[in-house]
């Protein structure tokens, strides 16, 4: 009786734990994300995000090719056409996914918060498409 009243208790703290991974896995709206860059005066040295993965959910805004000859995806928020932030990877297969999403088209991705300042919009580097 003991070891089960014991296992219950160990799978208590496990059972919070996987509850608060689901709620951080909810994806950030594009634009929050962007609320952090203008709140840090449009510099993303300042943002508490820089540097660090973000999962965001965004709608495709347009489709171009960087000088690296790699795909960037200018994306937005649903609604919305304001360009918050331009996405890219340096992953063949992940940029080929970028490339493939058609205008208007909404998803869900993981990216870091790239270096910029001064822009209208944010760099997202090392994207992952879901």
């Amino acid at each position: 009786m003991r070891i089960k009243e014991t296992a219950a208790l160990c799978l208590l703290p496990l059972a919070a734990l996987v509850a608060g991974t689901a709620a951080a896995a909810t994806p950030l709206a594009l634009s929050k994300l962007y609320a952090s860059y203008e709140s840090a005066d449009y510099s993303a040295l300042s943002m508490p995000e820089y540097d660090q993965a973000v999962r965001i959910s965004a709608v495709v805004l347009e489709q171009n090719t960087s000088l690296a000859d790699t795909a960037l995806t200018s994306a937005t928020d649903a609604g919305s056409d304001v360009e918050y932030a331009r996405l890219s990877s340096d992953d063949p297969e992940q940029s080929r996914k970028l490339s493939a999403l058609e205008p208007g088209t909404a998803f869900v991705a993981t990216c870091t918060v790239g270096f910029t300042s001064g822009s209208d919009y944010m760099s997202l580097t090392g994207c992952a498409v879901e």
